[in-house]
């Protein structure tokens, strides 16, 4: 090989060529976690010979290791058939960066392997790129950025707690579209590993012990599965798959291993676009129920006018205030005066303005889709696909009708972002909300049904294989250029557009800012106990400040447990706001500047503990959850009381600074309920009284 040619090489792909060492290993370590690789320089070879908890002394890592599977060209690729060329460590800040060049089977393709370290977290992140310096087209398929024999203490009394930590099950597991990340958990030594997975949607694949006994794969769908993750190499360019990470720890209870660390990777370096975001509003209202299509000037003008009593922050029109999904103009029956009138309105009266798109359903009799069908995503028998639904209209407009769905990876993803520029522009939109399937849908369950069978020069992809990474990646790139374009704005990606029902991952959060999890329709008491079991069953992984939950209503009767139950994910409100009560506008503006102030000084809405101190809410028990900053020491406790027979409910807080002291304040009742250290939260807690049947308890705590 021409060593001074590949240098060159080297130095144009921004890659650092370190002095070469005798030494045949490279470390990678901080205070909690350690993570050892082994190589030749003289035969192929690069794998991780030791992965250890500090916490507990074990090493985890087993011989063997592949380290990372790819397929090129039909050439699997991995770090036993792959030889060390270079590595680089590089520290900025409390991030410290691994890189290594690796020289593969196939003449001028590299793959680069990058790990990151995050300050004193007992966490590795690591993802795979593939360089193609050669002269052909590579197709990449079969990936698994992890791939790792690995085995926490011992083989036996090992649980997996899989989907967002919600569902006990055991080896083997092979996890599906709900696992962004994965715990293994040993309940004798009681220490564990999470196996976080950022792959988008249902290209996720997380398996423990599935294909072989101490064998972990986090990386994407084979191409042999549906949903399989394909994509195309030119030359010249570059690929970086989505990452993965490894975090591993001691606790004495799985839920502990939840909690924080981990908790604060999540919050400060796993990317959530939101954290960066700066006035956000608290309390949201959308149009959506009752109204749904059924909309105009006048109703809109109407509720805006109660919700400013109220003190919401944003007001967002859905679904069906356009002529045409798909060319997006303004319905003049709707809006004679145009949508620019009513958005100067919202805001005149103290809210920030959303709007309602879909990513990448149009109406069938769309000029869009009259004009460009090569545009159009095909089913397997070649007619234009609605992979939304099964509705097959072809002459209806209205706000979903003749619903059709285009291909992001084609021209119409530059149509889709001219108009949706056009409308932040012109209405200045704070918000937007994206909707409807793109590739996969949350409501067809017969994976014949998803992606696309047609390929053509307009499309980014040669097969239907591809058009799944492809369509979620323009997805992601969509976000990532509004954002770019307008700092400010709050992009929300339903679970529709996203794939499945109640899904939501990393990949989603790292691009946009919320997730519309899913819509529960129904009034109290069960919709706001809805409400807190999907905060429940997803706010381990994913942060509860995402997550918008649909159809809870500001004029339902007992508002105040519904306004409760949202405050312990996200406060967004629907229903017909011309009929809120004055006793209900009053509650919502006490409250809600209330949470305010709350979040100005301690920031609570980026934490969510729960611990196993409380559980999922039933109809019976009590529940609740902590939203505590653990930096600051401060922050909110809510607790619920369903229809349990006890008025009162002790509750203890595990993680306080022991020695210190707290205050516990009561913003109801206007008085200090408690004053305890650390310790006696710990080991006594509090008393929570509630009256009455359900309602809920708010609390705030501080160090003194």
């Amino acid at each position: 090989m021409n060593y001074r040619r590949l240098t060159i090489l080297l130095l144009f792909w921004g890659f650092v060529l370190p002095v070469f060492s005798q030494q045949d290993s490279v470390l990678l370590e901080n205070s909690a976690v350690a993570r050892k690789f082994y190589f030749r320089r003289d035969s192929a070879g690069f794998f991780t010979a030791a992965f250890v908890n500090k916490a507990s002394g074990k090493n985890y890592a087993n011989p063997g290791t592949e380290e990372f599977n790819i397929t090129v060209n039909d050439s699997l690729l991995n770090g036993k058939n792959c030889r060390y060329l270079s590595h680089s460590l590089q520290k900025t800040g409390d991030t410290t960066v691994l890189r290594v060049l690796l020289q593969t089977t196939l003449p001028g393709v590299f793959v680069q392997l990058g790990y990151q370290l995050f300050a004193e977290i007992p966490l590795i992140r690591k993802h795979v790129g593939v360089i193609n310096k050669s002269n052909l087209k590579l197709r990449l398929t079969n990936l698994d950025v992890e791939h790792m024999n690995f085995q926490v203490v011992d083989k036996y009394m090992n649980e997996v707690h899989a989907n967002y930590g919600s569902f006990l099950t055991r080896v083997p597991y092979k996890a599906d579209y709900n696992d962004a990340a994965v715990m293994l958990y040993n309940t004798i030594a009681k220490q564990g590993a999470i196996f976080g997975n950022e792959a988008p949607s249902v290209l996720k694949n997380t398996e423990i012990y599935s294909s072989k006994h101490g064998l972990i794969q986090v990386g994407m769908r084979h191409i042999n599965e549906t949903f399989p993750f394909e994509t195309n190499l030119a030359p010249g360019d570059t690929f970086t798959s989505p990452g993965a990470f490894i975090y591993v720890f001691s606790a004495d209870t799985w839920e502990e291993g939840f909690e924080g660390s981990f908790a604060s990777y999540t919050r400060k370096y796993a990317g959530i676009h939101l954290f960066t975001m700066k006035d956000k509003p608290l309390l949201m209202y959308n149009t959506w129920q009752p109204f749904q299509a059924a909309m105009d000037e006048q109703l809109i003008k109407d509720c805006a006018d109660k919700l400013a009593l109220a003190g919401a922050d944003l007001f967002t029109i859905d679904a069906g205030w356009y002529k045409y999904l798909g060319d997006y103009d303004t319905d003049p029956a709707k809006f004679p005066n145009g949508l620019k009138l009513v958005a100067d309105y919202i805001r005149s009266k103290g809210m920030k303005v959303g709007l309602w798109f879909s990513a990448a359903g149009v109406n069938g009799g769309s000029s869009v889709a009259l004009q460009h069908p090569e545009w159009l995503i095909k089913t397997k028998d070649m007619k234009n696909a609605n992979l939304h639904d099964t509705r097959r209209v072809t002459d209806s407009s209205g706000m979903d009708g003749a619903l059709r769905t285009m291909s992001l990876a084609s021209p119409y993803y530059d149509h889709m972002k001219t108009v949706i520029s056009k409308y932040v522009n012109d209405l200045q939109l704070s918000y937007i909300k994206l909707d409807f399937a793109i590739a996969n849908s949350a409501y067809l369950h017969d994976p014949e049904q998803s992606g696309d069978y047609e390929s053509n020069e307009q499309k980014l992809y040669p097969d239907r294989a591809a058009s799944y990474y492809s369509n979620y990646m323009r997805m992601l790139q969509l976000m990532d250029e509004l954002h770019a374009a307008f700092p400010d704005l709050l992009i929300d990606c339903t679970f529709e557009a996203w794939g499945r029902y109640n899904v939501s991952d990393y990949a989603l959060m790292q691009h946009g800012d919320y997730d519309w999890i899913v819509n529960f329709d129904v009034p109290p008491p069960d919709g706001p106990i809805n409400v807190r079991q999907m905060n429940y069953d997803r706010a381990r992984v994913i942060p509860s400040a995402t997550m918008n939950i649909g159809n809870m209503q500001v004029n339902f009767t007992n508002a105040e447990y519904v306004y409760f139950s949202l405050a312990s994910s996200n406060l967004c409100m629907m229903g017909d706001a011309r009929k809120m009560t004055g006793e209900q506008i009053a509650f919502y503006k006490k409250w809600n500047a209330y949470f305010k102030s709350c979040e100005a000084k301690y920031q609570y809405t980026q934490y969510h503990q729960t611990y196993d101190v409380f559980d999922r809410a039933t109809d019976k028990n009590w529940d609740g959850c902590y939203r505590i900053n653990t930096e600051k020491q401060a922050g909110l406790l809510f607790f619920y009381r369903n229809n349990s027979n006890d008025s009162a409910r002790n509750f203890t807080i595990p993680f306080l600074q022991p020695q210190s002291r707290y205050r516990i304040y009561s913003f109801e009742k206007n008085k200090t309920i408690a004053i305890l250290t650390g310790e006696e939260l710990k080991q006594k807690g509090i008393t929570v009284k509630a009256p009455g049947k359900y309602t809920a308890v708010v609390l705030e705590i501080e160090k003194e």
